[in-house]
């Protein structure tokens, strides 16, 4: 009989297979991770994963914090280096931030499923720190850019913030039926609220 994994050994194969978990769903989309798939993806046995996850859905939590703390990261990111960019490039990017995470996507994915999502999944959204990013990301640039000089003090950063988030995260949450502009007309209008506020 084998010995038993030590907590250190566990850690990093768990950190490895989401690491291939990750890599599956980038390339192919959330439909396509499945306990098969994820073995051939990390080359082993399909078995193996079982090992040191309860099931698919303890894998797909872990993955969407994962994804969710590298969108938090990459808000920072974006905040950071904005002064580098245009108003208009700054709120673009802020869209393709968001629209490019597979993050939301699994969650969808999830929540389309034809078992209701449990606790764990919501869990997972509300202990992060993405939904406070989400909520102030925007405003706190708007403001940082008034204080630059680049949009005007009269606006209203809170009001534009809202609208800005709330229109982005409707894109990912209405799914493929909402009627949705390309991502070339996004920024156009992206560009055009940011000639309304500079």
């Amino acid at each position: 009989m084998p010995a038993p994994r030590s907590t250190e050994a566990t850690s990093r194969l768990r950190a490895d297979l989401l690491g291939h978990a990750r890599t599956l769903v980038r390339r192919d989309g959330p439909s396509a991770l499945t306990m098969r798939a994820l073995a051939q993806e990390a080359d082993c046995a399909v078995g193996l994963p079982y090992k040191v996850f309860a099931d698919r859905e303890e894998i797909v939590i872990e993955l969407i914090k994962l994804e969710l703390d590298d969108l938090v990261a990459q808000f920072d990111e974006w905040l950071a280096g904005s002064e580098q960019h245009s108003v208009s490039a700054n709120l673009d990017r802020y869209a393709t931030i968001l629209l490019d995470s597979p993050a939301a996507a699994l969650v969808h994915a999830e929540l389309m499923g034809a078992r209701v999502v449990d606790d764990r999944l919501a869990a997972a959204t509300r202990d992060s720190a993405f939904i406070a990013s989400l909520h102030t990301a925007v405003p706190e640039y708007l403001r940082l850019e008034q204080r630059r000089g680049r949009v005007r003090t009269d606006v209203d950063a809170e009001a534009f913030g809202f609208l800005i988030t709330g229109a982005i995260h409707n894109l990912i949450a209405a799914g493929s039926v909402y009627p949705r502009p390309s991502r070339a007309e996004l920024s156009a209008i992206l560009e055009h609220i940011a000639q309304t506020i500079t």
